[in-house]
């Protein structure tokens, strides 16, 4: 697979960005959001499409911005540099850590005139912070439980200052959107090698059709032969995937699960028997079809 198709798909995921350029001061980027309102960072959607977009850009130039999200919060790209956090008195300040991520320990420079307090919400980390003053700083170091270490400057403002303020990794987004092209590369090559597999040439003579078939007519197969090792079942029109049922192959009176292909309208099963079942549904409403090989019965 070349590069030059994974990064023209993966742009092509990308949405319109509402991102802070060269700005890495929250200070800074609030600004930016009260003076030039971004429409549209209120939608998940959007905010991803705005990561998935960051990450193009770092990986193409190395550098990653600072990115507008939601209800005035500021996403920072994790490892690019070391933000300021804008406060404020009567406020309390909430950081974000990567999503998954666990606090293994966090130190507060200044003690006395601020405060932080480590939370566990589910499957993400905060830590709350507030000043006790106007126009102090100090810087705040937390560890995660995966190695991470965020490095943060903490900024006392009267008013101003930022709700929220979290992360995303431009790396990980960047290996994920890469991930997720070359899934969909696959399936779509899968799906092409499906719908072009034929039946192979089979001589008529080597066809055997001594097989009989007992449950309901609506899911028999309308024809069976075997020839070559396998066995070739022609379902009727309405079996599809969607309701396709489970093959079991019958060994010494047990019920063995057996793979199979489906190949134009026939299931092709990749060897023989002498039993095999069909099973749709469950319960109340498992029906089964059996057939067997050989000659059918007399009076059956």
């Amino acid at each position: 697979m070349k590069t030059q198709s994974i990064i023209a798909a993966v742009a092509i995921l990308a949405s319109p960005l509402a991102l802070a350029h060269g700005m890495e001061n929250s200070k800074q980027v609030y600004d930016s959001l009260v003076h030039n309102p971004v429409p549209g960072t209120a939608s998940a959607k959007t905010l991803q499409g705005a990561i998935r977009q960051a990450s193009q850009v770092w990986h193409d130039t190395g550098t990653a911005s600072a990115i507008a999200g939601n209800n005035g919060e500021v996403l920072y790209p994790y490892g690019q540099s070391t933000p300021d956090i804008l406060c404020s008195p009567l406020h309390t300040t909430i950081i974000k850590l990567l999503p998954g991520e666990k606090i293994a320990g966090s130190a507060l420079g200044d003690k006395i005139r601020w405060t932080a307090t480590n939370l566990q919400l589910g499957n993400q980390a905060v830590v709350l912070v507030r000043p006790m003053q106007k126009g102090i700083t100090t810087n705040l170091v937390i560890a995660a439980t995966n190695g991470k270490i965020y490095d943060l400057t903490l900024v006392s403002d009267q008013a101003k200052f930022v709700p929220t303020v979290g992360f995303y990794d431009p790396q990980q987004e960047w290996d994920k959107a890469v991930v997720g092209v070359q899934m969909q590369q696959q399936a779509n090559a899968t799906a092409q090698r499906k719908a072009t597999m034929t039946l192979p040439n089979i001589n008529p003579a080597d066809l055997d059709f001594a097989y009989y078939v007992s449950g309901p007519h609506r899911y028999r197969p309308v024809r069976i032969f075997s020839a070559a090792g396998k066995v070739y079942m022609q379902m009727p029109p309405g079996m599809k995937y969607g309701n396709a049922p489970a093959v079991f192959v019958m060994e010494n009176g047990k019920e063995q699960l057996t793979n199979f292909q489906m190949i134009q309208g026939y299931y092709v099963i990749d060897q023989l028997f002498h039993e095999a079942k069909l099973l749709l549904g469950t319960g109340d409403n498992k029906q089964v079809v059996t057939i067997h090989a050989g000659q059918r019965p007399s009076g059956w």
